[in-house]
């Protein structure tokens, strides 16, 4: 699945996304009219977010959907599902270890070597099934 970076800041958030900690002044790490590759997507509070590696450094972000457009719609065969209704996080789907392993999907957020590790593994897998 690949987006494309429709707005950069926090402007043109919905009252649903600011709820949740955004803001008009938040900036992301995004460029506007840039493609990028989707590599999990998640319903954190009833926001739909998408996993991207942004433009600094190799660290994956959950990023608020609204800033995209879907421009592939195709998901990449080996991705997983998971509901929680009973969780903040109440929907995954990505790579197997993103949807199965809840230590690997909190060890992304917290910057974990060992989870980042297996995000890149899983991204060049990604990559090059899309190219």
């Amino acid at each position: 699945m690949k987006v494309k970076c429709k707005m950069n800041t926090g402007l043109e958030l919905s009252e649903k996304t600011y709820e949740i900690g955004y803001s008009p002044e938040t900036i992301f790490d995004l460029k506007k009219e840039e493609q990028y590759s989707v590599y999990g997507i998640c319903e954190w509070n009833s926001s739909l977010h998408f996993l991207i590696k942004g433009e600094e450094d190799n660290f994956p972000s959950w990023y608020p959907s609204e800033l995209f457009e879907v421009t592939e719609k195709q998901l990449p065969l080996e991705w997983y599902f998971n509901l929680d209704r009973h969780n903040d996080i109440s929907a995954v789907w990505g790579y197997k270890e993103l949807v199965m392993d809840e230590s690997h999907f909190d060890g992304l957020m917290e910057r974990e070597n060992d989870a980042l590790k297996v995000f890149l593994e899983r991204k060049k897998e990604i990559d090059e099934d899309f190219c």
